[in-house]
């Protein structure tokens, strides 16, 4: 934001900071300063927005960063709990100094990336087991592995479902594990064969 006293000129040094870093930018009277190409920000990191007026006036209110702000995915911490908010500097260079919290209304305009949906994925552990004719019922065969791509833990339901369902009965879930069905048909009759299952999980 700049003051009216300080519309007359065509540019100001505009600066966003994780480290060092500034770019020249026009600036209208009480209105948006764009930098030449959007910046993209890290999460949880803390950046500094500030112009510099070369007429030394500027908006400012005492106390205004006394409490932290937040608006939407932004926040914006309190003074003491990072050694000093709503920073300036009477110089060019980058500004480094607070004056009783003060906030000098610069303010940012973000728009959030849209990101892909999470997808769900099926893995298993072993994921080609080796199951002998002789294994008894309730024997574990495998670790089903359900996880969203984005890490968000997976707390739905593990199933059957077609085309190969549960091989006729000759499997079985308990929890994350696909076992043998103790009420099956077994598979000491099935040896030398290549089973097939389909697992499916809803949340």
């Amino acid at each position: 934001m700049a003051t009216p006293s300080n519309c007359s000129r065509p540019t100001d040094h505009c600066w966003l900071r994780q480290k060092a870093w500034k770019d020249t930018c026009a600036v209208p009277c009480w209105e948006q300063v764009n930098f030449r190409s959007p910046v993209i920000l890290a999460a949880n990191t803390t950046y500094i927005a500030a112009y510099y007026a070369s007429n030394g006036r500027y908006a400012t209110d005492n106390s205004g960063l006394t409490n932290g702000h937040s608006a939407g995915p932004l926040s914006v911490p309190a003074s003491d709990t990072v050694g000093g908010n709503g920073v300036y500097t009477y110089s060019t260079g980058f500004p480094n100094q607070s004056w009783h919290n003060s906030d000098y209304y610069v303010d940012v305009a973000f728009t959030p990336t849209t990101s892909a949906p999470a997808r769900l994925t099926l893995s298993f552990d072993p994921s080609s087991p080796s199951i002998a004719a002789s294994t008894a019922g309730d024997t574990v065969v495998a670790t089903i592995i359900a996880a969203w791509s984005d890490g968000t833990p997976f707390t739905g339901n593990l199933g059957f479902g077609p085309p190969f369902y549960n091989d006729a009965g000759t499997f079985a879930i308990s929890g994350n594990k696909l076992i043998i069905d103790p009420a099956g048909p077994g598979v000491s009759a099935r040896g030398a064969t290549m089973r097939n299952v389909t697992i499916t999980a809803t949340q």
